[in-house]
């Protein structure tokens, strides 16, 4: 019996459809839709139980578009709202194919009545009781006095940004429960084995992501055991420095036209309670690890729903030669270097040329294109590299709207230069990571990256808390925003320890920044300005790191210096929130109060809403004699 019209929002299962604002979600979530899956699926929900014809739904949905490939478009319509819904073709929960007519929805579809809880939208022009709308509902000026120093900061409505953003209360405990299950990089047996290792990472990491995919299992990610590649320790060692229950153990012998593929899976205490052999042929490799991961699934005793177990075969690319190139692109991803990320870049590529379909590999080019903008790119070029990830995530979510890594690359892209650093849509989107994908420990990441860059340090602590216990493994990036949260908290003694020990494993220049403004917080000086005088990126003087020497040398006087540092940096041709920010500072240092006020509100306004940070940073107010801060400084600062 079709709904009445008048009932604009229709529940069923863990999902609300709000026809009247064209949103649908998932347990409070909202889940991108294009606008065709969209009234597809509106379509079958207004007649629930009944056939909706084809004939029906291009009269509703391409009446107007005279020469568009229907049959193409109805198609690819109905797979994308299958995919938002986690549904299949061939065991539906929801939308059941009725061959040669039409679709009909078979799930139960309940009218409800909208109440205050319901979900905000994202554009809202207003915050509870502010009064303020439009895009200045979250600015309010702060005065603080400091010698003749009016400074006027931007406080960013950070709990507003963490309610529409923080994931489902339920998804963060499932995040955080003991670990049931690591599965291991598969040993290659063979001589020519450094060819060949990343058949055993890629599969290792394939049969992580459908086990993950099904929600019934806590995963460690495959960067947490990526450590463990190598390692000579017994299954019951290995397990207790993971924290997990079981793991899954294996080993490949490749000969020229098959692979032999050994399995074990082993409890903690090292005892093993399944095992298999596969022998497939090289072309293979897709169907082995469906088997595996079922057989895992049935030997833990887990009971999979229909959909759950369409979730666990659903398969990205049916072509070996693309596969094998995103195994090879994955292996160098998930431990990354420059070097290794341009490499994982290449084989991306390869795959997708071979098929530009696959979601998956478009979605490790947009995620390697982000992280080498922020983190490698040279300044003249950090806005390409963004632009790439951009594009290429944007295309891999329309192309599988389902797939947790789709949902990161946004949100990786939203934090660059050209993405404008919107950290509420890095927030959303990697929220929504982890409803797909609760084991996506770098989502977490992208999140606790967020919330220190809005000043909320607590929810900041509490993201990083969780993607370490995701993958307690030594990670360089989690120590990176370690380090940048405890610095723009205000605890410098344990950044400035944590970017000495980092340093002894990466050259990323973004550690040494860090490591010399602590330096100058902890009263030295000299040592502040050497270190900061030695960052380069690309080559060349990093913009990032020269700001914040100018700052610095206008703070203890050096006054000609810091003058010309700023002039060279406003001369260059690279602009971000924290050069914005340390302009501000050095200006305010120098005398300049207007100057200083244009940085800093301009910090604000593109990325970097710090208020806590504003408010304590010592550059700001470098005059300890008339300096307002002290109060609030921490020990061991200059002021203090």
């Amino acid at each position: 019996m079709p709904l009445h019209p008048g009932n604009s929002l229709l529940h069923f299962g863990h999902f609300e459809l709000d026809r009247s604002a064209g949103e649908l979600y998932r347990d409070g979530k909202r889940v991108r839709l294009q606008e065709h899956p969209l009234h597809v699926l509106i379509a079958l929900l207004e007649r629930p139980g009944e056939i909706v014809t084809r004939d029906d739904l291009r009269e509703r949905l391409w009446k107007s578009d005279t020469f568009v490939d229907f049959e193409h478009g109805l198609n690819t319509a109905v797979k994308k709202a299958r995919q938002a819904l986690g549904d299949s073709a061939e065991t539906p929960q929801f939308i059941e194919t009725v061959a040669r007519s039409g679709y009909r929805f078979i799930g139960r579809v309940e009218p409800t009545v909208p109440t205050d809880a319901a979900v905000p939208s994202a554009s809202s022009d207003s915050v509870a009781g502010s009064g303020e709308s439009g895009s200045a509902w979250w600015r309010r000026p702060v005065l603080l006095g400091t010698a003749g120093l009016l400074l006027v900061v931007v406080v960013a409505a950070g709990m507003w940004v963490v309610k529409q953003t923080r994931s489902p209360k339920d998804q963060l405990t499932a995040s955080t429960s003991p670990a049931q299950l690591a599965v291991m990089p598969m040993r290659v047996l063979t001589e020519q084995s450094n060819d060949q290792a990343y058949v055993g990472v890629g599969i290792a990491d394939a049969i992580t992501t459908r086990l993950a995919n099904t929600r019934q299992f806590a995963v460690r990610p495959t960067s947490a055991v990526l450590p463990f590649k190598d390692a000579q320790a017994d299954a019951a060692k290995i397990a207790s420095s993971l924290g997990v229950q079981h793991l899954l153990l294996g080993t490949i012998q490749p000969t020229d036209q098959t692979y032999r593929i050994t399995v074990q899976l082993v409890r903690a205490d090292g005892v093993a309670v399944w095992g298999r052999t596969f022998d497939e042929p090289r072309g293979g490799l897709l169907e082995v690890q469906d088997h595996i991961a079922e057989q895992v699934a049935a030997a833990l005793r887990v009971e999979l729903s229909p959909p759950e177990r369409a979730r666990l075969r659903f398969r990205y690319t049916d072509n070996p030669e693309a596969y094998d190139l995103y195994l090879r692109g994955r292996s160098l991803l998930v431990n990354y270097t420059e070097a290794n990320m341009r490499e994982a870049i290449g084989y991306f590529e390869k795959a997708l040329a071979v098929d530009p379909s696959y979601a998956l590999a478009r979605a490790g080019v947009a995620t390697a294109c982000a992280w080498f903008s922020v983190r490698y790119a040279y300044e003249t070029e950090a806005l390409a590299w963004g632009k790439r990830a951009d594009q290429e995530a944007r295309r891999a979510l329309e192309q599988d709207v389902s797939r947790a890594d789709a949902h990161f690359a946004i949100a990786s892209a939203a934090g660059t230069l050209y993405g404008g650093f919107e950290w509420n849509v890095v927030l959303d989107r990697s929220a929504a990571a982890l409803a797909l994908d609760p084991s996506l420990d770098l989502a977490h990441l992208a999140r606790r990256r967020a919330f220190y860059h809005l000043g909320l340090f607590d929810e900041s602590s509490e993201e990083g808390q969780l993607a370490r216990a995701l993958n307690p493994s030594p990670n360089v990036e989690r120590d990176r925003l370690d380090i940048a949260s405890e610095l723009f908290s205000g605890h410098v003694d344990a950044a400035a320890e944590r970017a000495a020990a980092l340093l002894k494993r990466t050259d990323a220049p973004a550690i040494r920044q860090y490591l010399g403004l602590a330096r100058y917080y902890m009263g030295d000086a000299s040592g502040a300005r050497e270190m900061l005088a030695s960052v380069t990126r690309g080559g060349q003087r990093d913009a990032r790191a020269q700001a914040s020497l100018a700052s610095v040398e206008a703070a203890v006087g050096m006054k000609k210096e810091a003058r010309a540092c700023v002039t060279e940096i406003l001369g260059g041709s690279y602009m971000d929130h924290h050069v914005a920010y340390s302009l501000g500072a050095a200006l305010a240092g120098l005398g300049d109060t207007d100057g200083s006020l244009k940085w800093l509100e301009q910090a604000a306004d593109i990325g970097f809403p710090c208020y806590p940070w504003f408010e304590r940073d010592t550059l700001l107010s470098p005059d300890p004699a008339a300096c307002g801060l002290c109060e609030v400084a921490w020990p061991g600062s200059r002021c203090a």
